[in-house]
């Protein structure tokens, strides 16, 4: 799909162009009552306007500030469209998050308008009159008796028939204020244009080819930037279809691939590990014949993937994948966090297409992407068109931080021109994110450059080298690493913070016969730690092992929120160089 197609216009152009291309061709399909409904680009864009001038009739003006808090539906999506038609500035507001941060970014962003669903209404009823700016509220269900807020539909109505025209904004002025959740503990409001967007979505749709019957499964929450720009946005850009699964577990999920017939799904990499794991487990459980049949023919396929070039998953494997309801699946796409590359080459040894790609909130937010034809499973690949990206500061092995440029980075952050000043410098994005570029401009991460341990010889220590090492234990469910004060304070030495999977002990024990004590988990534990390092330099070993049982807090896109232990945990008399 050509660049010029979207040069210098806004998401509100996309918007139009797709519905004069696109007509009655289904736009999305949602679950309403008992079954899926199909809703026409026709349909959603006239939504999208109708609420557009809903809005502009209750005195929205250029700039005004709307949020949108709600499930993945597409009143969210033609919320958020109608919002910028409007000439307004969307805020997204994670599902996840307590009303106390709902609270803080709706006075921190001055919102005007919000756009709520049913379910999060009541908890937003209770705080409004804290909240001073926030003065209209509609509802995308019909609310209850008794509340103040304005239904979505009824909006809409008042829209059809009012007379005055949607703003037309241009490619500089602001599309989105997004908070990150973040895993530090600091929110700061991304700003993005609609330049900065486009221009993202304009470089995916150079890498993918959109298809006529293309479907995008929905389930990464749609506040957040990679399912807003990659899985709503470039869909209706490229005119391929969305449909939003009816909830997160996975029989639903796959059911709803299965029955609506999706080719493209994207998600973070704990969502296809767990896809990844329960198809091993699925075969695990098969007749030692079957099991055997499949070890044979997957070292085939991988065999002739390695030697030949040739995808032979994609025949050999069409009866299993059938049989998992992920037939039609054409292509899975990883985001928001470095994916395990044995998990990637699992998924195209079977058959599937399996890349990653990577990016920030901060840019919008696609920055690199594996080329589908040309793909490498350990790397999150290519700068896509339009992105430059370079390694500063490299280490004696060329490891160093990401900088990035490009009309897809952000005009700064919200109110926090010091926080912009970190970041942006000479036209460049300093991510934070450290990492390396192979000889073909495939690009690496290693890790976060404010997670670096600095060890007592002073050896830098990338805790996201020895998590990857971790997790590959059936005995460890997720694991945190970081640094401990060295008694004699002169740098740090390796701790981890170690959840079993309590779930794997209990299929042993009942597979043996025997069940685990406390004591023998946690000295498995050790051996796992201890077997699962010993090919790491010594340095980078594991000194201290403290377990627990609950899993991490994580964002919501599933990365374990890191501030919250950085004091010193109880530690369990475990030192691995004490043996």
């Amino acid at each position: 799909m050509p660049g010029a197609q979207f040069k210098n216009k806004t998401l509100v152009d996309i918007l139009k162009q797709s519905r004069d291309l696109y007509g009655q061709k289904t736009c999305m399909k949602t679950f309403r009552g008992d079954r899926f409904i199909d809703i026409s680009y026709t349909e959603f864009a006239g939504t999208a306007f109708d609420i557009a001038r809903g809005l502009l009739s209750l005195g929205l003006k250029p700039g005004n500030k709307v949020a949108l808090l709600s499930e993945n539906r597409p009143e969210w999506g033609a919320s958020y469209l109608a919002t910028l038609a409007a000439g307004g500035i969307n805020v997204p507001l994670d599902a996840l998050l307590k009303i106390s941060g709902w609270s803080h970014i709706l006075r921190e962003s001055q919102s005007r308008f919000l756009f709520v669903s049913q379910n999060f209404l009541p908890e937003i009823e209770q705080v409004i009159d804290d909240i001073p700016d926030l003065e209209f509220i509609i509802c995308m269900d019909r609310p209850p008796s008794g509340s103040s807020s304005i239904f979505f539909d009824d909006l809409e109505a008042k829209g059809s028939q009012y007379d005055g025209e949607p703003a037309r904004p241009k490619a500089d002025d602001l599309a989105a204020l997004i908070f990150t959740s973040g895993t530090t503990g600091q929110s700061k409001g991304v700003m993005l244009s609609h330049e900065n967007i486009v221009s993202d979505i304009d470089g995916v749709l150079q890498m993918i080819d959109i298809e006529e019957n293309d479907n995008f499964i929905s389930v990464l929450p749609i506040h957040h930037t990679f399912e807003c720009t990659c899985g709503f946005l470039t869909p209706i850009a490229g005119g391929a279809c969305i449909t939003y699964a009816r909830g997160l577990a996975s029989k639903l999920i796959v059911e709803d691939i299965k029955n609506n017939s999706a080719t493209i799904m994207l998600g973070v990499p704990l969502l296809f590990e767990k896809m990844h794991d329960a198809l091993m487990r699925a075969i695990s459980k098969k007749p030692p014949l079957t099991r055997a049949i499949f070890k044979t023919t997957y070292g085939l396929s991988s065999a002739l993937n390695n030697l030949l070039k040739i995808e032979a998953g994609k025949k050999i494997f069409k009866g299993l994948r059938e049989k998992a309801g992920l037939s039609s699946l054409r292509l899975m796409v990883a985001g928001g966090a470095p994916m395990p590359p044995e998990v990637a080459r699992v998924f195209n040894m079977l058959g599937f297409t399996f890349v990653q790609g990577y990016g920030l909130t901060e840019s919008s937010p696609v920055l690199t992407f594996n080329p589908i034809e040309k793909r490498k499973d350990d790397s999150i690949g290519l700068p896509i068109p339009g992105a430059d990206l370079k390694i500063i500061n490299p280490d004696g092995r060329d490891i160093g931080e990401i900088l990035a440029r490009g009309p897809m980075i952000m005009k700064g952050y919200y109110g926090n021109k010091t926080a912009t000043d970190e970041v942006l410098k000479d036209g460049w994005l300093y991510t934070g994110d450290i990492g390396w570029v192979d000889g073909e401009g495939y690009y690496d991460i290693t890790g976060r450059l404010k997670n670096v341990i600095v060890t007592p010889a002073g050896k830098n220590v990338y805790p996201e080298e020895i998590e990857f090492e971790l997790g590959k234990s059936p005995y460890i469910l997720e694991s945190l690493v970081l640094g401990f004060p060295a008694r004699d304070r002169r740098g740090e030495e390796i701790q981890a913070i170690i959840v079993p999977d309590y779930e794997y002990f209990d299929v042993l024990a009942e597979e043996s016969g025997k069940s685990f004590t406390t004591k023998e988990i946690e000295t498995t534990i050790k051996k796992e730690v201890s077997e699962r390092c010993s090919h790491l330099a010594d340095y980078k070993r594991v000194k201290y092992i403290q377990l627990r049982e609950e899993e991490f807090e994580k964002t919501s896109t599933k990365k374990i929120k890191r501030f919250l232990f950085t004091q010193k945990p109880e530690l369990i008399n475990n030192r691995e160089n004490d043996k």
